[in-house]
């Protein structure tokens, strides 16, 4: 029996796993395939996906499939060590850039952070990534959105072939030193700063330490002590040193590599910094607490004015915003804006740009400013949220939804649009 290709496979799963936004589909059976198999279904997947999105104006329930197919993708990315080609990596980056904000992007580049640990980067691979990132949206929640972020920023310092800016950075100075390395060395480099991670927590972990220290090993303590002393050797300059967010992971990983090499000339080097002066400041605050590795704590980057004591300025407005949050949560249970006039049996709804009417019974809506009808704009409205919405009908509970959006018009307003006579 011959083996189903993938878009036999993703057919497969759409029948037998129908939509159920109140129920987790077992996605067990499609887990378990063969890892090739399911590479494949990934990059169908996608481009099934792609299809329902340029065909959505003909298909009343696209948004069903897509949001099926989303979760599908979700669970796939989940399998570890899949057999990425650079090609497939380079058509999952190429097929997700469009879909940025509608689907996760960790999952592409999950794969990509495995590839290059037996891999190395190509100049068509880093174009991908560099697409990738400069169409990435905020997703998901913010602290997504960041790690992904933070990764691509250390991933693409790895770049060999994209111009050096060395007014921009501190650190652009290694990259033109790791680029002048030849043979085995600039092996055993490369293998040394891939380890260094955008989305590290504030300590070091003992995972990262102990494969941090078998590939120091492989660099040698002599060579590693002589390009940190060069590389560091700026910080006692007293001249103001650019520093950029990719930078600063850099050096925070260069600094956890001297504390794991426990070697005094790297600990002597690394409170180098303790006299440094950067120009950007709002960069430096996980490079100084990482000095906490040799035993510097917060108490004296306080008093060197290396970090930023948290005021009472600072707490207060932590505090408005946070209660600022609890007033706007607290007003999405009431109706402010919104006015009934039973006469009329209609609802008058004042938004941050427009005054708006909607007519309970035939669902109608005005926008005030010039008595244009409006309709929802159905291709611009999220696929979650037309879960609760129907294109083709206005119940009374979707009228308060469309009036709750127009509320807040300068956000949703392009939810909507002037309705065609």
């Amino acid at each position: 029996m011959a083996t189903p290709n993938a878009a036999e496979l993703l057919d497969e799963y759409l029948i037998q796993t129908p939509y159920d936004p109140d129920r987790s589909p077992d996605l067990s059976k499609w887990k378990k395939l063969k890892k090739r198999q399911i590479v494949d279904l990934i990059l169908e997947t996608l481009g099934r996906y792609t299809w329902l999105r340029e065909h959505d104006h003909e298909l009343p329930d696209a948004h069903m499939a897509r949001l099926n197919l989303r979760r599908l993708l979700l669970g796939l990315h989940t399998v570890k060590k899949l057999p990425c080609t650079e090609a497939d990596l380079r058509t999952m980056l190429d097929l997700t850039v469009p879909l940025l904000g509608a689907i996760s992007a960790e999952g592409p580049l999950d794969h990509v952070m495995e590839y290059i640990k037996t891999n190395d980067l190509t100049p068509e691979l880093c174009h991908s990534l560099h697409e990738f990132q400069t169409h990435l949206t905020p997703q998901c929640s913010v602290g997504t959105d960041q790690a992904v972020r933070q990764r691509l920023y250390t991933l693409l310092w790895m770049d060999e072939w994209d111009e050096l800016q060395p007014s921009k950075c501190w650190s652009e100075s290694i990259r033109r030193d790791f680029r002048a390395m030849e043979g085995e060395r600039k092996a055993n480099w490369r293998r040394l700063l891939k380890h260094i991670r955008g989305n590290a927590p504030q300590n070091m972990p003992a995972s990262w330490a102990r494969e941090a220290a078998e590939r120091l090993e492989a660099v040698g303590i002599d060579d590693f002590n002589r390009q940190l002393s060069h590389w560091f050797a700026p910080f006692r300059s007293g001249e103001p040193l650019p520093l950029t967010v990719r930078g600063s992971h850099i050096l925070k990983g260069l600094i956890w590599y001297a504390a794991v090499s426990g070697d005094e000339h790297a600990k002597g080097v690394s409170l180098w910094l303790l006299d440094v002066k950067w120009k950007q400041k709002r960069n430096t605050e996980k490079v100084m607490t990482a000095l906490c590795a040799f035993g510097v704590d917060k108490e004296e980057l306080f008093e060197r004015d290396l970090l930023k004591r948290p005021s009472s300025a600072n707490l207060r407005q932590m505090m408005e915003k946070a209660f600022t949050g609890m007033l706007n949560s607290l007003r999405m249970f009431s109706n402010p804006g919104m006015e009934m006039d039973f006469d009329e049996n209609m609802m008058v709804v004042q938004g941050q740009l427009h005054f708006y009417r909607l007519y309970r019974g035939t669902g109608r809506i005005e926008r005030a400013t010039d008595n244009a009808e409006l309709e929802l704009n159905w291709e611009a409205i999220p696929d979650q949220m037309r879960l609760g919405l129907n294109r083709d009908s206005v119940s009374d509970n979707q009228l308060m939804t469309c009036a709750s959006m127009l509320r807040s018009d300068s956000h949703f307003g392009h939810y909507f649009r002037v309705k065609a006579k």
